[in-house]
């Protein structure tokens, strides 16, 4: 159980004789609490259930903001009347580990009382910017994650996660139905293969003969190095908040990545280790549907509304330990 009491203030502020921001104060109290058990069916399966009630009072630019987001280039309104918001949340937890298998099922229901989001106003309150207001009202959350890590061999592992999250606001019509900015539902994929790792603490008698053969004390040699190709797809996203424009529907897309990395020992001591990604391998161009800077101007070079995420990118990564 845990009680809070938050109290914010903000000052007035004057800006060519006209008044920017009011003075104000505002007081929260809430008292929130959790509830959870874990149950062993089995060395295998575990079940997991958990019931939490949620507090969180507004925070400052939702209450007072009134300017330009220099980040999401959008003219924000705050409003001083917003209440703190309140949630009941249930979730229920899978857990199943075999030798060649490892699966997660994950569900939870949230009901969130006074959810604080924005909605794009008519007017313009600053020339070359839409502007957002932000509001509030009831809410209900549903979804789940779903995971499984196939490992025919030690040295293999193969995982897939899917994750869906349905977000309605309670009492609204059909063009407020949903929430604006829910996450779009993904499904990520990996291959990885482990091509040598070695571990002091569980090797045998016979593995660190072979570890002596293949480290040898007065050479370079390679640890942990692995090799790994993902693939993560988001799927449309049209449940939107569609009054006002305030959202537009998320086609769909699929992001390709490489990787690999390594230890690098030298006369048996780790000296560096190094990794090397390439993610949007194939330089898919797509937006997130949680990106702000998606309703952006039109581009006058490629003919598209907003900013588009980053295309390919490499990076090399080389971390040197330092003992103290």
């Amino acid at each position: 159980m845990r009680y809070d009491h938050r109290r914010l203030h903000g000052d007035e502020l004057m800006e060519d004789d006209e008044q920017r921001f009011t003075d104000f104060t505002r007081h929260f109290n809430g008292v929130t609490g959790s509830v959870g058990a874990v149950f062993n069916v089995n060395d295998n399966l575990n079940l997991k259930l958990n019931v939490a009630r949620g507090f969180r009072t507004p925070n400052m630019s939702e209450l007072a903001s009134n300017g330009v987001h220099e980040g999401s280039i959008r003219y924000e309104l705050g409003n001083q009347q917003l209440k703190a918001e309140y949630s009941l949340q249930a979730d229920l937890g899978v857990d199943f580990t075999s030798r060649y298998v490892s699966a997660q099922l994950a569900l939870f229901a949230n009901r969130i009382d006074n959810y604080i989001f924005t909605h794009r106003l008519a007017e313009e309150m600053e020339e070359g910017y839409l502007t957002y207001a932000y509001t509030q009202g009831d809410a209900r959350l549903l979804g789940f994650e779903a995971g499984v890590d196939v490992h025919p061999i030690h040295s293999v592992h193969f995982s897939n996660t899917f994750s869906y999250v349905d977000a309605q606001l309670l009492h609204a019509d059909d063009a407020t139905k949903y929430l604006p900015f829910t996450p779009a539902p993904k499904w990520t994929t990996e291959l990885k293969w482990e091509l040598q790792h070695h571990s002091h603490s569980t090797i045998s008698t016979h593995a660190m003969h072979e570890y002596r053969h293949d480290h040898p004390k007065n050479g370079v040699a390679l640890n942990n190095l692995y090799v790994a190709a993902g693939l993560d797809c988001y799927l449309r996203q049209s449940h939107v908040y569609v009054a006002d424009d305030t959202e537009t529907p998320t086609p769909g897309y699929a992001l390709l990545s490489l990787s690999a990395g390594t230890d690098i020992q030298v006369k048996g001591k780790k000296i560096a280790e190094l990794y090397v990604t390439a993610d949007n391998l194939l330089n898919t161009a797509y937006q997130n549907h949680l990106s702000r800077l998606k309703y952006a101007d039109m581009n006058v070079v490629t003919g598209r509304r907003g900013v588009y995420n980053m295309g390919r990118n490499i990076t090399f990564k080389v971390v040197v330990p330092i003992a103290l």
